[in-house]
């Protein structure tokens, strides 16, 4: 998943990317990467055998990018998605917070 903020008057132009998966000793893993649009971003990854955690990792984030209209003035969209074929993602994320960032298209 990939989403965008951009705040042309403050020059906010912000992309944050999620990326989902499992490594090769079979943790479940999520990977983050953030920064200015078209600049070298961040990187930071999070690992662990139980989905429980890495589900609790996913939705603290994305609840975080949906408070980004009252810490920097515009709301992140959601840009780009993409999934494995035969992946649930309805089942890993929170529904509540998927809607939000598609009401904002």
């Amino acid at each position: 998943m990939t989403f965008e903020a951009h705040h042309a008057e403050h020059n906010h132009h912000r992309r944050y990317q999620i990326t989902l998966g499992r490594d090769l000793l079979d943790e479940w893993t999520v990977g983050i990467q953030y920064g200015r649009c078209g600049q070298t971003s961040q990187e930071r990854r999070f690992a662990s055998p139980q989905s429980d955690a890495v589900r609790a990792v996913l939705r603290r984030k994305l609840q975080r990018r949906l408070s980004a209209p009252q810490r920097i003035g515009c709301a992140y969209r959601l840009a780009a998605w993409q999934t494995a074929p035969g992946f649930d993602a309805a089942a890993w994320l929170p529904k509540d917070a998927l809607m939000q960032f598609l009401s904002q298209r």
